[in-house]
C-alpha cells in the first residue's frame, strides 16, 4: 500500500512539472507572437500539442492566438465575425476561471492593444487591478512574466 502511495506521488509530481513546462513553453512562444504571422501559428501549434480538456490556461492561449491572427485577414466583414466570436470565447473562458490570473492577463492584453472602436474594453481597468491586487501571491516566474509583458504594453 505504502509503495502504491508513493508511486503515485512521483507520477504526480513528473506530471505537475511537465505541465509547468509546457505553460513556460507556452508563454515564451506567446511573447514572440506578436511579431509575425509564422509566430502566432507556432503558438497554435504548441497550445495543440499540450492541449487538455481541463487545461483552462492552454485554452485561454489558443483563443488569444486565434484573435492575433486575425489581423492578417483581408476582409473586414470577416475580422468582425472572428473577433466577436473569440471575444466571447475568451470572455467565456474569464468567466469560468475568474480567480485565474494569468486567464485575467491574456484578456487584459487583448483589450490594451485592441482599438477602441471595437468596443472590446469593458473589463480593462477591472482586469488589471485584480492582476496589480494577486500578482504577489503568485510563482516567482508567473510574476516576472506578467510584469515584463505588462511593461512592453
Amino acid at each position: 500500500m505504502r509503495i502504491t502511495n508513493i508511486i503515485i506521488l512521483f507520477f504526480f509530481i513528473i506530471n505537475c512539472n511537465a505541465q509547468i513546462n509546457n505553460l513556460d513553453q507556452i508563454r515564451k512562444t506567446y511573447l514572440e507572437s506578436a511579431k509575425s504571422e509564422e509566430n502566432i501559428q507556432k503558438l497554435i501549434s504548441k497550445c495543440e500539442d499540450y492541449k487538455s480538456k481541463n487545461d483552462s490556461i492552454i485554452y485561454a492561449y489558443r483563443t488569444v492566438a486565434d484573435l492575433m491572427l486575425i489581423k492578417y485577414k483581408y476582409n473586414p466583414f470577416y475580422k468582425l465575425k472572428l473577433f466577436t466570436e473569440y471575444s466571447r470565447k475568451l470572455d467565456l473562458i474569464v468567466k469560468n476561471n475568474f480567480n485565474n490570473i494569468e486567464i485575467r492577463f491574456l484578456r487584459y492584453c487583448v483589450q490594451k492593444q485592441t482599438p477602441r472602436f471595437l468596443g472590446y474594453n469593458d473589463n480593462l481597468e477591472l482586469d488589471y487591478q485584480f492582476i496589480i491586487q494577486n500578482i504577489d501571491i503568485q510563482s516567482k516566474e508567473l510574476q516576472k512574466y506578467i510584469r515584463l509583458t505588462l511593461k512592453s504594453l
